[in-house]
């Protein structure tokens, strides 16, 4: 396997769940511990070894663009940054298609913005981990506990297997409506996959694939991707070591500027 050194940042969302916070202003520029949320991700990606990132936003986002390309180069970044417009918002794997030409048929890692994680190993690092290891796609897990309810909002339990910290999953569940939470159906804990993924190249076809089986208007999203390429035996999930927290929800958000705050002990930007 060759490392990966590439990283899609995709900052095509409406944020609608956050606009009370944001004020209008792309959410991905939206500050955690003074540091925009788009720089703290990209510091992630440069963290785990990553040299080039490519920036999918929406045509509307030109101040994410501007940001994300002053950036490259400089001290804890990755030393070159693309970027481009997803001119219509058909969902995450839509996004992710258009990485096809960065990519460069190698594989390359997926970041969403509004999920930061403070751990000691870079999460995109890990992932890159079980990717060498197992030659396979992968999806980042996080455990989740009933108190964490009300900070992981709409999200699905998967059923699968721990051996290690590689989460060999047994399905891959629909998200569930946005008013929805998670049901452990009584169990002490679950996993769900979050906002971090290795794909090989092989995952452009799967999209591919999919969109062709879709209605006209029906979004793009990863959940079936995914499914493709777990029946294919090419999927697997790495449980993320550290703490997740969801910066997409207002609970996450105001989680994360306490756990980020500049009196903190903390690094300046996450890892």
């Amino acid at each position: 396997m060759t490392e990966v050194r590439r990283a899609l940042i995709p900052c095509g969302g409406k944020g609608t769940r956050m606009a009370l916070l944001s004020g209008g202003r792309a959410k991905e520029l939206m500050p955690v511990g003074g540091v925009p949320l788009l720089l703290r991700v990209m510091a992630e990606c440069a963290a785990s070894g990553i040299e080039e990132v490519l920036v999918v936003a929406a045509p509307h986002k030109e101040d994410v663009i501007e940001i994300a390309r002053g950036a490259a180069g400089t001290e804890d970044m990755p030393a070159r940054v693309q970027t481009l417009i997803q001119h219509e918002p058909r969902g995450l794997a839509d996004a992710i298609r258009l990485g096809r030409e960065f990519a460069a048929g190698d594989s390359f890692g997926v970041a969403l913005p509004d999920n930061l994680f403070v751990a000691q190993v870079p999460a995109l690092a890990q992932l890159m981990e079980t990717h060498q290891q197992t030659g396979k796609n992968v999806v980042a897990m996080v455990e989740l506990f009933p108190e964490d309810a009300v900070r992981a909002g709409p999200t699905a339990i998967y059923p699968g297997r721990l051996s290690g910290d590689e989460f060999a999953i047994a399905e891959i569940p629909s998200k569930g409506s946005r008013s929805s939470t998670f049901d452990l159906k009584g169990k002490p804990s679950g996993f769900t996959g979050v906002g971090r993924y290795v794909f090989l190249a092989e995952v452009f076809d799967a999209i591919d694939e999919i969109d062709r089986q879709l209605k006209a208007g029906e979004e793009l999203d990863d959940v079936p991707v995914m499914a493709l390429l777990l029946e294919r035996g090419r999927l697997t999930g790495r449980r993320i070591i550290g703490d997740f927290l969801d910066v997409g929800l207002p609970v996450g958000y105001r989680d994360a500027n306490e756990r980020f705050a500049p009196e903190d002990q903390q690094p300046r930007l996450a890892r």
